[in-house]
């Protein structure tokens, strides 16, 4: 009977092989067989376990706790910044349509700045923000929202209240 070295098969010839086999026929073949067979499936499990565990651990720990002072500032900024220039918006010109889409637009960038200062990283252009990696351009994406904020804040106001 011919031993055959199953150890130079890749996975898939090795599932081939399984497949086509005659048990009966073949027993220490097959035997050798599914010994290589699941000897390859044990490294690679213990491979994808480890590869899963590098990546989650090569990912940086971005979440922080901001301090109330950044948060003051940065609400403080768009208020000052952006509430003037939606406040020359003419109150007989709104509809309430403009009701509709302000809230929408403050509700979407409220959403962006609550989700930065809880997570640490905010979207930007096509890209992520890192306050850890990158934090001139997270600080900046934040004061566009709160400018945002602020401008839309003054429309829905002047909307609603006028």
């Amino acid at each position: 009977m011919i031993r055959v070295d199953y150890s130079q098969y890749s996975l898939t010839e090795l599932e081939e092989a399984i497949k086509s086999i005659d048990k009966q026929k073949y027993v220490g073949n097959y035997q050798a067989l599914m010994n290589e067979y699941s000897k390859r499936e044990n490294n690679l499990a213990a491979y994808n376990e480890q590869t899963e565990s590098q990546l989650e651990s090569s990912e940086p720990n971005i979440k922080t706790t901001s301090e109330f002072e950044r948060l003051l500032g940065i609400c403080f900024f768009g208020l000052i910044f952006g509430a003037p220039i939606g406040a020359e918006v003419d109150p007989n010109t709104l509809t309430g349509s403009d009701i509709f889409i302000s809230l929408l637009l403050i509700t979407m960038f409220g959403g962006l700045l609550v989700h930065s200062f809880n997570n640490g990283w905010t979207f930007g252009g096509n890209n992520k923000f890192y306050i850890k990696e990158d934090p001139i351009m997270f600080t900046v994406a934040q004061l566009i929202y709160a400018w945002l904020l602020g401008l839309f804040s003054a429309v829905f106001v002047l909307a609603v209240f006028s």
